[in-house]
Parts: C-alpha cells; structure tokens; sequence
C-alpha cells in the first residue's frame, strides 16, 4: 500500500506523460523505479552504491540503471522532464551537501521540469516512534548511520533556496506495512497501520502524514537581477 499511495501522489501532482524521461535519484535497489514504469516513461535510476546498482539490474524491467554521485551527476544540463528524489533527501545529513544535490537536479532538468520527492516526515508522531533514538522502541535496524528527518519547513526552505518554483509539500498516511526491520516497532505493527489509516482519514494528515511528499518546478524562464 505505502508505492501504490506515492504513485497515486506522484500522478496526481507531477502529471507524467509518456515517453518523458525521468530521472530517480537515490534510487537504490531500484524498487520505486520499477514502479514508475507503469506511467511508460523513459526511466534511469541513480545511485552512489555500486551494489545497489548491479541488484537493480538484476530486477530491471526496461529502465536503465547507472552509478553515480547526486551532488555532481553526469546528465547534461536540461536533459531531463523529471526528476525524483526516492527517499534520499533525508540520507543526506548536512543541509549543504543536500543543497547541492538539489542544485543539481535543478540543472539537469528542462525549464517547466518537474520533482518528486518523499521523505519521512520529522513532525509524524509515527515517525518519531520508530526513527528517533530518544523513542523506547527505537532500533538500528533498517536505518543507516547518516539518517536525519526532515521538517517541512527544512524542505520548503531548501528547494526554494535552491531555485525550484510552485513548491508543495505535504503529509501523507495510509502508508501501512507488512514488515519492519525493528523487532520491537514489528510487535506494534498492527496498531500502526490502524493510525496510519485513521490519520489518512483525517485532515492532520497534511501536518502530521508520516512522509512528506514534495513537488516542485523548474522556473520555464530564466530570473534576471
């Protein structure tokens, strides 16, 4: 259920067309980007680890996949109609290195290009749970060392700070899972997918979702001054 609402949010908010060539960025194992394929778009995905490419080889279904640093990519300029950023904004600690990844994006993307972005969402009570090593049911497992979550307000700042336009960002619940890496937030799973339901229900769900879904653009039209 978590892809199948992303999706819906990133349909909903980037209005992908096909044979649009879209960029995921920090995609990992390449499990959202095979996902994207249902909207027939020309589709590469990048990482930082070559392990984690040479898995979402193994897995492609048609994209194409390509080792590769966020904050110095290898695309042209204006090379791309969308960009997506999997979850990777909130690996990046130091809000300088993910200002830098940000800038670009902004350049590989055609002006009226588009970003998509989800991260877990440092105001969900949820989140806090699970993420934040001051909770009782906090666990290293399934988080890696250079982990931090991330305001609205942090992003907002940051892609306007970076030269995006038409920013929003937003909470999103409903996100349920089957499984979790923690044994002790897996006992509590259930009651947490009850919340997560309750709260897509419920207009907190835009303050207190458990991730933040963030889109944006690219200014059609160079600023002077």
């Amino acid at each position: 259920m978590a892809y199948r609402r992303l999706l819906n949010r990133f349909e909903e908010q980037i209005h992908p067309k096909a044979e649009e060539r879209c960029i995921d960025l920090g995609c990992g194992t390449g499990a959202f980007t095979r996902r994207l394929n249902a909207f027939h778009l020309q589709l590469t995905g990048v990482d930082i680890s070559s392990k984690c490419i040479d898995l979402a080889k193994q897995k492609a279904s048609g994209e194409t996949y390509t080792v590769g640093d966020l904050r110095k990519l290898q695309f042209a300029s204006e090379s791309a109609d969308i960009i997506v950023y999997s979850g990777v904004l909130h690996h990046i600690p130091q809000t300088a290195e993910r200002f830098r990844a940000l800038r670009e994006g902004l350049r590989i993307l055609k002006p009226g290009g588009r970003l998509f972005a989800y991260d877990p969402n440092k105001a969900s009570p949820s989140m806090w749970l699970y993420r934040s090593p001051q909770s009782p049911f906090y666990s290293q497992a399934g988080k890696t060392e250079n982990e931090v979550l991330l305001s609205r307000q942090d992003i907002l700042q940051e892609l306007r700070s970076a030269g995006f336009t038409n920013i929003r960002v937003q909470g999103l619940s409903g996100t349920t899972f089957r499984f979790v890496e923690s044994k002790a937030a897996r006992a509590i799973l259930p009651l947490y997918n009850m919340y997560e339901i309750f709260l897509m229900l419920s207009p907190l769900q835009r303050r207190l979702g458990t991730f933040l879904i963030s889109s944006a653009s690219k200014p059609s039209v160079k600023r002077h001054g």
